[in-house]
């Protein structure tokens, strides 16, 4: 039995909750329910679409300085009940943040500072 596209094309925590809950009916029966080797597979899958998911959230950066050194600081609620915070630039104080992909971010870094960021000595 392969593992279908329905299944290839569920998110990580879809994919791992249904992981979880074969596992958890297979420790329930006396012979395991759901074939093992697939469930072994779907892990593997899970561990890769975990990263695909990790790369595709946007990246919060600094709009002056470009850092992604980015702090929140929480404020107490208002009287209506609304919470309040700043996000701020650990570098340079700045609080105005813009959001993109990181492979827009990485590009934006290159040009400004000349240098891959991954790659960049300290």
């Amino acid at each position: 039995m392969c593992i279908g596209i329905k299944q290839i094309n569920m998110n990580s925590n879809k994919l791992k909750n249904e992981i979880k809950r074969r596992e958890y009916y297979n420790n329930l029966a006396p012979f395991p329910v759901f074939d093992t080797e697939i469930i072994k597979d779907m892990s593997k899958l899970s561990e890769i679409v975990k990263k695909q998911d990790y790369n595709n959230e946007p990246v919060c950066y600094c709009k002056t300085c470009l850092s992604i050194n980015i702090k929140s600081v929480e404020f107490e609620s208002t009287q209506a009940g609304e919470e309040r915070s700043v996000d701020y630039c650990v570098p340079c104080g700045n609080t105005e943040m813009e959001e993109v992909h990181i492979s827009e971010w990485q590009e934006m870094y290159k040009e400004r500072y000349g240098e891959d960021f991954l790659t960049k000595k300290k």
